[in-house]
């Protein structure tokens, strides 16, 4: 499973790259610049947060495939059989300590490892599980340490909390990140925290298991803008999307994300596996890509 291995984060390395609203034409009226600027960081805002998002979702998949690696595990480090199947894991990053209701687990990139598209990643990713994941009141608690993608620094402490009533039901987790932080190479950052709901709709076969999100984050972004994001419309995120690389990114569902001038509205589609969205901001729709 290959989620997010083709999200290009040099994209998030250069402030405009990503403005989709097209700028006015050059004209002499200042109002009309300064509005078409801020029209422009309004929808940056909105990619910001699809990408931000991702990279957390991404450290997600990682943790959920390394549990399932170790399942059943008697502690030290994994066999290479055992290893996680997936282009982001090299050889040993993974080690384990615990049994299947509880443990350590920790990626370990060292100074770099680097997957088949070229992405390095450097630092830990400490994981520690209590419970067995798929029953109620279990925890999985993801903290990074020194952890990057492509020199961008990503910090905070993810919590996942099952809080399904009953084992016939679909997993659902309560998700919170604290302390969530992106900075890139020029000392810019973002921050982030979250509050959602997953529901893991799990289907006969994995590959046609989809995440169900709900919940809300807020933040800064690295243009210093504050912002609140609401799930109006369930995320999907689907795993035969995995083809395509594009997992990460939901299939469908409506956020908005809040300023404190304006409203943008995030519609990721109709349930295509591509990398498509549309931002609208007071009227205006541009169309939007994450490569």
């Amino acid at each position: 499973m290959k989620m997010i291995a083709n999200l290009n984060l040099e994209v998030m390395k250069k402030p405009g790259v990503l403005m989709l609203m097209v700028m006015v034409v050059l004209t002499a009226c200042n109002d009309e610049v300064d509005e078409a600027a801020i029209d422009g960081q309004l929808t940056e805002t909105g990619v910001s947060d699809t990408e931000i998002d991702a990279v957390y979702e991404d450290v997600d998949d990682m943790v959920s495939l390394s549990l399932e690696s170790t399942d059943g595990s008697l502690g030290g480090r994994v066999a290479e059989d055992d290893q996680p199947d997936d282009d982001r894991f090299c050889d040993g990053v993974v080690t384990f300590e615990g049994d299947k209701d509880g443990g350590t687990i920790t990626l370990d990139f060292g100074d770099g490892c680097i997957d088949k598209n070229g992405n390095i990643r450097k630092g830990k990713i400490v994981i520690e599980y209590s419970g067995r994941r798929f029953l109620p009141g279990s925890t999985v608690i993801t903290t990074l340490i020194n952890y990057s993608i492509n020199d961008v620094a990503i910090e905070g402490t993810r919590t996942l909390e099952n809080i399904s009533t009953s084992t016939e039901d679909y997993p659902t987790f309560q998700i919170t990140l604290e302390g969530g932080k992106v900075t890139w190479p020029d000392e810019t950052f973002a921050t982030r925290e979250v509050d959602k709901v997953r529901v893991w709709k799990r289907e006969r076969n994995p590959r046609e298991d989809s995440h169900l999100v709900t919940g809300e984050a807020n933040g800064t972004t690295r243009r210093g803008v504050t912002y609140e994001m609401q799930i109006l419309d369930t995320l999907v995120y689907k795993r035969a999307c995995v083809p395509s690389r594009r997992a990460r990114i939901p299939v469908s569902g409506i956020k908005q994300i809040e300023t404190d001038t304006k409203t943008i509205t995030i519609d990721f589609g109709d349930g295509q596996c591509d990398r498509r969205f549309e931002i609208m901001v007071e009227g205006t729709t541009e169309d939007a890509t994450v490569d």
